[in-house]
């Protein structure tokens, strides 16, 4: 386990700038998740709609800076 006073790096500040608890961070990666699987869906219809694929990297930057902040920092700045 990480200690209780690591300072976040600016990469997780970045990500989760305004989101307090783990719970909002979660929920942002869910919606991303969400978006993606819609965007997806509807470019079979819509092939613009395809860019919305591209959400997947935001999830990715939501799942990682929640997972260094379980291990290395603290919830609630």
């Amino acid at each position: 386990m990480g200690h209780d006073h690591d300072p976040w790096p600016w990469w997780v500040e970045l990500a989760l700038f305004g989101l307090p608890t783990r719970g909002s961070a979660l929920a942002f990666f869910w919606l991303s998740i969400l978006i993606v699987v819609g965007c997806v869906a509807g470019a079979f219809y819509w092939p613009i709609l395809a860019l919305g694929g591209l959400m997947v990297f935001a999830a990715a930057w939501y799942h990682f800076a929640i997972r260094w902040v379980d291990r290395h920092g603290r919830w609630g700045r």
